[in-house]
C-alpha cells in the first residue's frame, strides 16, 4: 500500500455496513407498514364503525421492532446514538479516545446484560404460551428483545475494540 492510501474496510466493516442495509431496509418496510394499518385503521374506525381485531395490539409490537432497531442502526459507525460526552470533554485530549473506548465497552457490557434478561424474558413467554390478540405468539414479536440487545453489544463492543471513526472528520471543513 502507498503512503497516505487508505486501507479497505475490514470485514467487521463490511458485515457491519451490510447489515445496517438490511436494518434500513426493514425499519422502511415496517414503518410503512405501520403507518398503511395505522391510516387503514382510522377510517375504518371513522367511516364504517369496525376496525381490524388487534391491528392496535400489533402496531405496538411494531414499535417495539422500531425502536430496537434503530437504536442498533444508531449504535454503529461515528456513534449517532444518544450519549453523554462529559467525560470525553473534560479530559486531555488524549485521554479522550481511551474514555470513549472505556464508555463503548461499559455500554456493551449494559447492552450484554439486557440481551440476556430480554432472552430470559421471551423464553418465559414462549414457555407460557402468551398470545398477541388472541392468535399470534407473544414470543415472535418480544424475539427483537434480545436480538436488539445483542446487536447493539457487539457493536458497541467492536467500537471498545475498533475505536470509532470521529463524528466530524477533520478533512471536511465545516460551513457557517
Amino acid at each position: 500500500m502507498n503512503e497516505g492510501e487508505r486501507p479497505g474496510p475490514s470485514r467487521w466493516e463490511r458485515f457491519d455496513g451490510a447489515l445496517a442495509r438490511l436494518e434500513g431496509g426493514l425499519l422502511a418496510g415496517l414503518l410503512l407498514t405501520m403507518l398503511f394499518f395505522g391510516f387503514l385503521q382510522v377510517i375504518l374506525r371513522n367511516f364504517f364503525q369496525t376496525g381490524i381485531f388487534g391491528a392496535d395490539l400489533l402496531l405496538r409490537q411494531g414499535l417495539l421492532w422500531l425502536g430496537l432497531l434503530g437504536a442498533s442502526l444508531a449504535a454503529r459507525g461515528a456513534g449517532r446514538h444518544i450519549e453523554i460526552d462529559i467525560l470525553s470533554r473534560a479530559v486531555p485530549p488524549r485521554w479522550a479516545i481511551r474514555t470513549r473506548r472505556v464508555a463503548d465497552a461499559f455500554a456493551a457490557f449494559i447492552c450484554a446484560l439486557l440481551a440476556r434478561a430480554s432472552f430470559l424474558f421471551v423464553a418465559e413467554e414462549w414457555a407460557a404460551g402468551s398470545l398477541i390478540a388472541g392468535y399470534f405468539p407473544a414470543w415472535i414479536f418480544q424475539s427483537i428483545l434480545p436480538a436488539g440487545f445483542a446487536l447493539m453489544a457487539i457493536r458497541f463492543l467492536a467500537a471498545a475494540i475498533t475505536g470509532r471513526p470521529d463524528k466530524d472528520p477533520p478533512d471536511k471543513e465545516k460551513s457557517p
